[in-house]
């Protein structure tokens, strides 16, 4: 196939997976009205959440991306994208909540205790009652909620080790650990949960003896992709961003990576930077300028490279001809931000 067959092909899988977002709108909206009139309350509260809410990029597209390419048709994984979609309501509401991104007493236009709750309903009971209410076979169905469940509890975990950590505690292992589970657990809960479908298997589960080979690949593609889209959150923080990480003191993987790898007398100015970032612009600045040196970036963007061509070569193993393979491709290069090693002057411009 030509370059332009393949560009136009791309477009044209990009077009299908936007015609299938107002079915998935559909799908949360049928949810809700199993909810009248015993609930009307909290059905009011989720549908807000849902209209007004805090949405991420992949919410609605991953799960049928990976659909797609796996079986051509995006269709059937409108149910996995929906709980995918509940998921990260739930997920931005606490997230905002705990990072105080609120409005007074309201969180999307609601009171933020209703905004908690109704965000309590959206990431588990809704879920699972809309996996259980779904017309598969039954041990499919059980698959797909430990799936959902299993991804619940690491990222959780994750959630948990990230509000813990302390940047001068640990090690970059620690803070890989805690991305992994974060970020790259509900990717990965995204892939595992398209793939199960489509393949039609409820053998096993995440990562245990007998689980579909395949189903397990597209997880490892979910959660590489996650991880890359954290690492992507930090950079775009960090690089013309309002420098929340630094300000909060955020264990991200560089600056760990900074303390961890710079000489002993750098490490000392950098801990004592870090003590004075959540008052100083300034001091930001100057931490910034050391975690974007030459010697510092350069590991870094090795290790993101890495994860970059792992992604791209399960790909490339797993559905290698489809045109919404194409767009997974993307979506893995649009995640990678390698940084660009400045010296000081330079890097100090960054806020």
């Amino acid at each position: 196939m030509s370059l332009g067959s393949e560009h136009t092909a791309r477009q044209a899988a990009e077009r299908r997976i936007r015609e299938v977002y107002p079915l998935v709108r559909q799908y949360l909206a049928g949810l809700l009205d199993d909810y009248r009139p015993r609930h009307g309350a909290l059905r009011t509260a989720v549908g807000t959440l849902i209209g007004q809410g805090r949405s991420s990029p992949h919410e609605f597209a991953l799960p049928l991306l990976i659909h797609g390419a796996i079986s051509g048709d995006p269709e059937p994984a409108v149910p996995v994208a929906g709980v995918h979609a509940l998921w990260w309501r739930a997920a931005n509401t606490f997230d905002d909540l705990v990072d105080g991104d609120t409005e007074g007493h309201h969180l999307y236009g609601t009171d933020r205790g209703v905004a908690m709750l109704a965000a309590l309903e959206s990431g588990y009971a809704l879920p699972l009652r809309a996996l259980e209410a779904a017309e598969l076979p039954t041990p499919l169905r059980r698959r797909l909620a430990a799936d959902y469940l299993d991804c619940w509890t690491r990222a959780t975990d994750g959630q948990i080790g990230d509000l813990l950590n302390r940047p001068q505690q640990v090690d970059t292992a620690q803070v890989l650990e805690v991305y992994r589970k974060k970020s790259g657990s509900v990717y990965e809960m995204a892939g595992t949960m398209a793939a199960r479908l489509a393949h039609g298997t409820g053998r096993g589960g995440s990562g245990a003896d007998g689980d579909d080979p395949a189903v397990a690949a597209w997880g490892e593609f979910g959660h590489l992709l996650g991880v890359l889209a954290q690492f992507r959150n930090d950079h775009d923080d960090l690089c013309g961003g309002p420098g929340e990480d630094l300000g909060n003191g955020t264990a991200t993987y560089l600056l760990v990576h900074l303390l961890h790898s710079a000489p002993a007398a750098a490490r000392e100015h950098a801990l004592a930077l870090l003590e004075r970032t959540a008052a100083a612009r300034s001091t930001r600045r100057e931490l910034a300028a050391m975690m974007l040196a030459p010697k510092i970036v350069r590991p870094y963007n090795r290790f993101l490279t890495e994860l970059h061509d792992r992604a791209h070569a399960l790909l490339t193993t797993l559905a290698p001809d489809s045109p919404f393979t194409d767009c997974l491709r993307a979506r893995v290069d649009a995640e990678t931000r390698l940084l660009e090693p400045r010296d000081t002057a330079t890097a100090a411009s960054v806020r």
